[in-house]
């Protein structure tokens, strides 16, 4: 290997040497990070307001509401849904006892349309939550730069190289970089995504119509608690 050669190969070795080092000092001095965050305290976001402009939280909600027709339910959901400008991502049913629904909608839509779906039913059990992943998203955001800036110093090596080695040794490591850069940028793609649109699991369940039997057991049961309780 001549000196040229020598030169081309160390200078590719101290590039991805040196991008490594940069990426772990950036991670170690800011850590990594990212939680929940409760509804009840980061508030739930609305066409009205702003939350947290400088955070990107994924927000999520779970519903359980009890209909007397679980089809012309999942019809309202849909609608609702569809006039948030928002899309349904699954569903599936068992008949007409039971359905759940998995929606995204615009986040400034959000609290707007749970209250919509709320209406549609009675509701049993209800879960709103936010997932901030403000640090994931800085973190590769700053590990994608890096490696943009290393892919273009590889290209201009690439240029510079005659010998078939060096040639071979930087396109595989180009390889390489490009590869991460793409998982990177799909990576920041997806956080988009969940930041932008919220995340709704809905089920209907259908509610039970209690035979004359089943109205004595709780007229009984009734009875029997209050036999219990002392009226002032």
């Amino acid at each position: 290997m001549n000196h040229r050669s020598t030169g081309l190969f160390l200078s590719v070795m101290l590039l991805v040497g040196c991008s490594s080092t940069f990426y772990n000092k950036k991670v170690s001095a800011r850590g990594v990070g990212g939680g929940y965050v409760a509804a009840s305290l980061a508030g739930e976001p609305d066409q009205n307001t702003q939350v947290q402009s400088d955070r990107m939280l994924v927000w999520k909600a779970s519903l359980s509401v009890e209909v007397w027709n679980v089809s012309n339910a999942m019809a309202q959901a849909s609608a609702a849904v569809e006039q948030a400008g928002g899309r349904v991502e699954r569903k599936s049913d068992r008949g007409q006892d039971f359905a759940h629904i998995v929606v995204r909608v615009p986040v400034a839509s959000f609290r707007k349309t749970l209250t919509s779906l709320e209406s549609i039913g009675t509701v049993i059990s209800k879960e709103v939550s936010a997932e901030d992943v403000t640090e994931q998203y800085i973190d590769v955001e700053a590990r994608l730069k890096n490696k943009l800036v290393l892919r273009d110093r590889l290209k201009q090596l690439l240029d510079k190289a005659t010998d078939v080695k060096d040639v071979l040794a930087i396109e595989t490591e180009l390889n390489r970089v490009q590869a991460d850069i793409d998982s990177m940028e799909g990576r920041i793609k997806v956080l988009h995504g969940q930041v932008d649109l919220a995340t709704i699991e809905l089920s209907f369940e259908k509610k039970k119509v209690l035979g004359p039997l089943g109205y004595v057991g709780k007229g009984v049961w009734w009875a029997i608690s209050h036999l219990f309780v002392l009226s002032d």
